[in-house]
């Protein structure tokens, strides 16, 4: 269920999509005689083959979760079986790195200033690159 304030996941939320797989990378992609493949279990209405892929929300990272803080390596853990990581940023100023509403969405106040997406983005690849190098470190 959706609540009203950041940071509602605790255990991944796992789901599941198909993909179209990008043009070059399947075998058929290569026959230049025009053929049509008459399959179309696994394909697109364009005939694009489709690739299953498993989809993952985490919760939120808050600074300092490599050093165990928030969820801290609970969370980081649950990216390791990630092939790729899609971060989503909110943008909206209306919260700070830590999650903490500072204005209410859509409210006049210029006083209160939410974090900077940029930023964000900054410190989250630092908290990803500090957990691997200690991980490695420890192994």
């Amino acid at each position: 269920t959706m609540a009203p304030h950041p940071f509602t996941t605790i255990d991944p939320n796992i789901g599941f999509c198909l993909v179209p797989a990008p043009t070059g990378s399947c075998p058929e992609d290569d026959d230049t005689r025009n053929s049509v493949i008459a399959c179309t279990h696994g394909r697109d209405c364009f005939g694009r083959r489709l690739l299953p892929v498993m989809l993952k929300d985490v919760a939120g990272l808050v600074p300092g979760a490599y050093q165990g803080r928030g969820r801290g390596n609970k969370f980081l853990d649950d990216l390791t079986d990630a092939d790729v990581l899609i971060h989503v940023l909110d943008s909206s100023g209306t919260a700070d790195a830590e999650g903490n509403t500072v204005v209410a969405a859509g409210s006049e106040d210029t006083d209160a200033m939410g974090s900077n997406p940029i930023d964000d983005l900054d410190w989250i690849f630092n908290e990803l690159i500090q957990w691997v190098f200690l991980n490695i470190n420890a192994n």
